[in-house]
């Protein structure tokens, strides 16, 4: 909230008032504009100076800290697809809040065996970063290009886990997929050590998306 200002009252000689009033607008304008340009400033360099520190710290660092993040949301939303979004929006800077409430419901797509949270997260990511955004739309550049981090993510993660489907991972995670939407079947889920397993395949996910993103920054 902003401060109100008192009102105070002086008396001024009216040329001294119109040639303060000239320089003080002229100091405002001016300090207006260099203030909007700090901030302009510190909005638009948010991923380069993430970026650039975390190509600074040790590798095994990074990945480590990543792997913290996703164990911590992983214990409070059991969610792989708001949980690797998570941990990677945070490390690198990003903005997407709307991004992470709209994952929602896309473990599995709606827990239905689909497309596993722990891809949809990392491609989300790669989407704020290497994506068109509206005034883009057209650009077929930007969508080829983004393209190519988001495919080699994908065979990286079907190279370690089989496929990018959550039932698929399941049979190989638990030696057998479940109906999460019967609640019977759930529930067996989660007496199987489901968090605990599903948080290693997101941490691994994890890992190999910021491996793409720092590569490609250090290529740059």
């Amino acid at each position: 909230m902003k401060k109100k200002l008192k009102r105070r009252n002086f008396i001024y000689n009216i040329v001294a008032a119109t040639i303060g009033s000239v320089a003080l607008g002229s100091s405002c304008i001016k300090e207006k504009d260099k203030s909007n340009r700090i901030i302009k400033d510190s909005a638009e360099d948010t991923w380069e100076n993430k970026i650039s520190e975390n190509l600074e710290m040790p590798r095994d660092l990074v990945m480590k800290l990543l792997d913290q993040k996703v164990n911590n949301y992983m214990q409070i939303s059991f969610n792989c697809a708001q949980s690797s979004f998570l941990a990677l929006k945070e490390q690198f800077g990003l903005k997407g809040d709307e991004v992470l409430k709209a994952l929602t419901p896309l473990s599995g797509i709606a827990e239905r065996g689909e497309t596993c949270g722990a891809v949809i997260g990392p491609l989300m990511v790669f989407g704020l970063i290497y994506g068109r955004g509206k005034s883009e739309l057209h650009d077929w550049d930007i969508y080829r290009d983004s393209l190519i981090p988001s495919g080699k993510f994908c065979e990286l993660f079907e190279k370690e886990f089989g496929s990018t489907m959550c039932h698929d991972i399941q049979k190989e995670k638990f030696g057998r997929c479940f109906n999460l939407t019967n609640p019977k079947e759930l529930k067996e889920f989660q007496e199987a050590d489901a968090t605990n397993k599903c948080s290693a395949v997101v941490r691994s996910a994890v890992r190999i998306a910021a491996e793409i993103i720092l590569e490609r920054a250090e290529e740059e």
